[in-house]
């Protein structure tokens, strides 16, 4: 009679399986069938959901137990008999059937009062891991199941930002007789923080700008969504970069409260007075190229998003005849370091600017990427790099 209690057991946990009950449903059968069918006055099952917890419990309270057995579950190997060690539980359950996969503990079950008229202890016992162990396998490839989904489900939404967040950054800069852009996104992951951008105010005035948003992933990612629309819709409305940043501040403390900051390198040139001004909001230095020589463009005001209101924004500006060349880079591209852990820094660029002032943006962005990948040698990329290059032509005013 017991056999066929077995059997009849095994055969509902099976249908159960089949039939894809939930883990709480395949819980309380396992309850059913040790209270019910075995006749166990007490019992408390523990599985691990992050962290470990009592999900059954008959004959005595779940909190009960879980302050009891707690920080003793992991400490069982195989099946106890805790009145014959005698164990500190023993005034509450007299054995304990774990149940491992290889190394990895996934449930726990402890029991008291096994009836005898159900076959001997060890019979019960044999039997009682079997089926707790069917039960709890079930339950982790459940967890398993629905991990994966959720991975595939992220990774299609990763994709799919990462298209979105491609389309924002600029498919076409202008490449003519008096002005030649160039830009390079290479992010970390599928979806990262970094952005550029360049847009004609009218015939003879242009911006462009770079920002770098603290974090990577989805989060940086809809951040510098909003903020390239914010950088396009001041562009259009105000003519002033001292004001066009302070209202990017406000706009960036309002989105993230305090939470994310983002640098950001904001240049304005007049094609007609040759007349280039730009404030760096705490993002690495643009470098310029002018007669042959390299000066650091980086004076202008703090992070965006660290203060409510800017304490100071210093906006530069200078008259540049003849031709000269803005190179523009976030940081991902000077914490590149090499097999000797050397980072690559400003005076590296300065030197590559100066060897290569003879190619076009897009050639000098095509030279620094073969360059970056021979400088790492076999080591990752751990940060998104993007690049903009803009030369200006000489009497570019009058084209």
């Amino acid at each position: 009679e017991f056999k066929e209690q077995q059997i009849h057991s095994l055969l509902q946990i099976t249908q159960a399986i089949n039939n894809n009950m939930s883990a709480r449903g395949l819980m309380k059968l396992f309850e059913d069938i040790l209270v019910k069918q075995l006749g166990i006055r007490k019992f408390a099952l523990f599985i691990s959901n992050i962290n470990w917890m009592c999900t059954n419990a008959h004959g005595i309270d779940r909190h009960e137990a879980e302050t009891l057995t707690l920080h003793h579950v992991l400490s069982f190997k195989q099946i106890t008999h805790l009145r014959r060690a005698p164990h500190e539980l023993a005034r509450c359950f007299d054995v304990v059937v774990p149940v491992y996969h290889k190394e990895s503990p996934l449930a726990f079950t402890f029991l008291g009062g096994l009836d005898e008229n159900q076959g001997t202890i060890e019979e019960q016992l044999n039997y009682i891991q079997t089926i707790s162990s069917i039960i709890a396998v079930a339950i982790e490839n459940k967890k398993l199941f629905r991990s994966q989904v959720r991975q595939r489900f992220l990774k299609t939404e990763l994709e799919m930002a990462g298209q979105m967040q491609t389309m924002l950054i600029p498919g076409k800069l202008p490449d003519n007789e008096r002005v030649s852009f160039a830009g390079v996104y290479l992010p970390h992951e599928e979806v990262g923080g970094d952005y550029y951008d360049y847009m004609e105010l009218n015939n003879h005035e242009c911006i462009f700008c770079i920002a770098d948003i603290s974090g990577k992933g989805m989060a940086a990612a809809l951040l510098m969504a909003s903020f390239q629309s914010s950088v396009r819709s001041y562009a259009e409305k105000v003519r002033s970069l001292d004001v066009m940043v302070e209202r990017l501040n406000t706009r960036v403390n309002e989105i993230t409260k305090g939470e994310k900051f983002i640098t950001l390198f904001l240049a304005k040139y007049n094609y007609l007075t040759r007349e280039l001004e730009y404030v760096n909001a705490g993002h690495n230095p643009a470098l310029l190229l002018h007669d042959g020589e390299v000066r650091l463009l980086q004076e202008g005001c703090t992070i965006l998003g660290m203060f409510d209101e800017l304490p100071y924004i210093n906006v530069q500006k200078m008259i540049l005849p003849g031709e000269f060349q803005v190179f523009c880079y976030t940081d991902g591209l000077i914490d590149l370091q090499n097999p000797g852990l050397e980072a690559l820094d400003i005076p590296h660029l300065s030197e590559f600017l100066i060897a290569n002032q003879h190619m076009s943006p897009s050639q000098l962005n095509k030279a620094m990427v073969d360059f970056l990948v021979d400088y790492k040698g076999g080591r990752k990329i751990a940060d998104d790099i993007s690049l903009l290059t803009c030369k200006v032509y000489a009497d570019s005013g009058s084209r």
